[in-house]
């Protein structure tokens, strides 16, 4: 036990002496000037060790996948989600002493004073810690202060990022306090079986918590080395500066200007009266619009509580909500390609009709919204077929090296092929035929949709019976450069970037925590953002789709350092098109005069279907009057060109009326398979 206790002195203090000796791996730096926030620098400063770092990041994932993960499967089978709510509150009760030194130490004796009552009381009324009643019956929040917020309170350098085998990650301050809290932890000091029981079962029912957040890493980005080190670097920092606290993030967020519903004017906003001429076809009763951008957020409350399964943790094999019985399988589409991957479920009823969903912009098979979406159409008779965007990093990695996304016409014909390549694969392996089937798409994926219908007009390889097409832009370039306007505006604000990215993080975070009122499930009136803030989040969202997709263009390696994020910090989606689709760089400010340019902006629109979307009748179009990615001229052309086969809403920007009421009504009438008869199909050439 002594020499345990030295061990952890011993190596605090060689962490403390790096960290203040080494100025040089300070934040402080000046970071490069760049189109977008480079985030990974702001919160964790310059990558020294990126080479060694990526290796061992590499071997602790498949650490994580080969041992942990399998060992927390069996856990998380063996306990339910109750059991190991009431583990976790019982580890966390008796870590007190940790919080309390911390709180100690940063003289803060306002916190020192409530977590001594929490303890109390959960150790009493919670019995023993099992149950954390100071929050749910007293209101008392948790301070949770440590030792690596104490040395950040005293202006400890934080060091370079540094990434070890198994045990821990961050910054060099970081490592350095939670080597401080092993002697302030309770168990530290329990020797024998008893107690590396205890320990084993602390550390199993932490991990397993954790392991959705792997998993989705790993899932969704292309370099999840880069994106874990954003995430635990704002993570850090709004620990480091206490904006979990909310007494703190009220105090940091007093003088915001955010329009709630009382504050709504009773006439109609600027951007709404230029849209006048266009007519509502679905009045959104009690919207109460704050602005475009941040309506677009209320997307997130597209949700469906039976996604989950509130008994068993998701990991469990008894879980038996939705999303874990569907399936994931994937088709070779290039030789000496890596398989594309779809995720899938089927109906009993091998007759069944199939429903494919196209997202949005840059996501994958994982996207929630997908999810949400294949649900409703489960519940109506059918199944399911969940693919990935073209523009979408996975997609490109599937594709013939010289595909470059982007360009609707050419993206729907590789689509096509996939999708063709996956119905032949799910009818090979189930015995089975679609008879009647359903394309949907969302955004991007409803702009790729349209092309799809087009092409399939005069091929018809797939059989698609109906086409469904929510928000699709009419100009892509005229959308991507819209999203670059509203990405760099960041710079023309003040304030802090840090704080500013904090700050709408925790925002997020609050937010993804309070999509519904449990007791009554009603949806909040209005989102928490700031206009600026929403630019924050729909900057960091795209340029985070566009970074993984370069990424995987360029095959940039893995595991060795290279200046890849300093150039894709600097590109926006308008330099994107000039570098990977027209193929030859010019002054973005001459674009609109290139007459190239223009052919190309026609191709891609949905001008260039004007003949299919006057004439065709299997297809349906919903909009919403201020999506912010389109204009009044581009909404009014379109509703001439489609007349009743496109549904207009009276708000909720890009997407952000999908969970309302209105629109999943009108949904799953599309969708309702009652008095409705298959078309005679082709077999599919594809």
């Amino acid at each position: 036990m002594i020499k345990t206790k030295a061990y952890f002195i011993v190596s605090a203090a060689l962490f403390l002496f790096f960290c203040i000796n080494n100025a040089g791996f300070a934040v402080q730096d000046t970071a490069v000037k760049s189109r977008y926030p480079d985030y990974a620098y702001e919160f964790t400063g310059r990558d020294k060790c990126e080479n060694f770092n990526r290796r061992i990041f590499i071997f602790n994932s498949k650490f994580n996948k080969c041992i942990v993960r399998p060992i927390n499967t069996v856990w998380a089978s063996v306990m339910p989600k109750y059991g190991m709510e009431r583990v976790q509150n019982f580890y966390t009760n008796m870590e007190f002493p940790i919080r309390l030194m911390g709180c100690l130490l940063q003289k803060d004796f306002k916190a020192t004073k409530t977590e001594s009552v929490r303890f109390l009381t959960n150790t009493t009324l919670g019995v023993g810690g099992l149950y954390d009643v100071a929050k749910t019956r007293f209101k008392i929040e948790p301070c949770n202060e440590d030792m690596e917020q104490v040395l950040a309170h005293y202006k400890v350098k934080q060091g370079p990022y540094i990434v070890l085998p198994i045990v821990a990650s961050g910054n060099v301050r970081d490592i350095a306090g939670q080597v401080l809290d092993c002697p302030l932890n309770p168990t530290s000091y329990i020797i024998g079986p008893v107690a590396m029981i205890a320990k084993s079962i602390s550390l199993v029912n932490k991990t397993t918590s954790m392991q959705s957040l792997f998993k989705a890493i790993n899932y969704t980005y292309a370099d999840p080395y880069e994106i874990t080190k954003k995430l635990q670097g704002v993570e850090k920092y709004i620990k480091n500066t206490n904006l979990d606290r909310e007494d703190v993030f009220k105090a940091k967020t007093a003088t915001q200007e955010i329009v709630k519903i009382n504050n709504i004017p009773d006439k109609p906003t600027d951007e709404i009266s230029l849209r006048t001429n266009l007519k509502a076809d679905i009045q959104l009763e009690n919207y109460n619009p704050q602005c475009p951008l941040v309506d677009a957020l209320r997307t997130s409350m597209f949700d469906d509580k039976s996604l989950t399964d509130p008994t068993w943790s998701e990991l469990s094999v008894w879980n038996r909500s939705f999303s874990k019985k569907i399936k994931t399988s994937s088709v070779n589409i290039e030789p000496n390609h890596p398989n594309y991957k779809y995720r899938y479920i089927l109906q009993k009823n091998k007759t069944s009709p199939l429903a494919i969903i196209y997202p949005s912009i840059g996501e994958g098979i994982m996207s929630y919204h997908s999810v949400v979406l294949g649900k409703m159409f489960y519940d109506a008779g059918y199944s399911v077929l969940i693919q990935g965007s073209t523009f979408q990093w996975e997609f490109v990695k599937s594709m013939p090296d010289k595909f470059r996304p982007g360009v609707p016409p050419n993206d729907a014909h590789y689509a096509r092929i996939v999708t063709s390549k996956i119905i032949n694969n799910l009818q090979s392996k189930n015995a089975c035929t679609f008879n009647k089937k359903v394309l949907l798409g969302t955004s991007f994926g409803a702009l790729t949709t349209l092309f799809v219908a087009s092409q399939e007009e005069t091929e018809n390889t797939l059989g698609i019976t109906k086409y469904i097409s929510i928000c699709p832009p009419v100009e892509i370039f005229f959308a991507q450069r819209q999203f670059d306007k509203y990405a760099q505006d960041w710079k023309n604000n003040p304030g802090d970037i840090k704080m500013r990215a904090a700050i709408v993080a925790e925002k997020v975070l609050q937010a993804t925590q309070n999509v519904s009122d449990k007791k009554t499930g009603k949806k909040p009136e209005c989102m928490p953002f700031t206009e600026d803030e929403a630019k924050l989040v729909i900057g960091f969202i795209m340029q985070q789709k566009l970074s993984d997709l370069v990424f995987t263009i360029e095959k940039s390696p893995t595991c060795k350092k290279c200046d890849f994020y300093k150039s894709i910090n600097n590109m926006n989606f308008d330099d994107y098109v000039q570098k990977y689709i027209q193929k030859h760089n010019q002054d973005p400010l001459d674009i609109a005069q290139n007459k190239a340019y223009e052919q190309l902006n026609y191709d891609t629109s949905l001008y260039s279907l004007a003949n299919f979307l006057q004439t065709n009748k299997d297809y349906k179009i919903y909009h919403a009057l201020d999506d912010f990615f389109v204009n009044s001229d581009q909404l009014s052309w379109l509703k001439k060109q489609t007349d009743e086969k496109a549904v207009y809403f009276s708000n909720g920007s890009h997407l952000g009326f999908l969970y309302r009421k209105e629109f999943t009504d009108e949904l799953k009438k599309d969708i309702s398979l009652q008095n409705s008869t298959p078309k005679s199909i082709d077999k599919p050439k594809i």
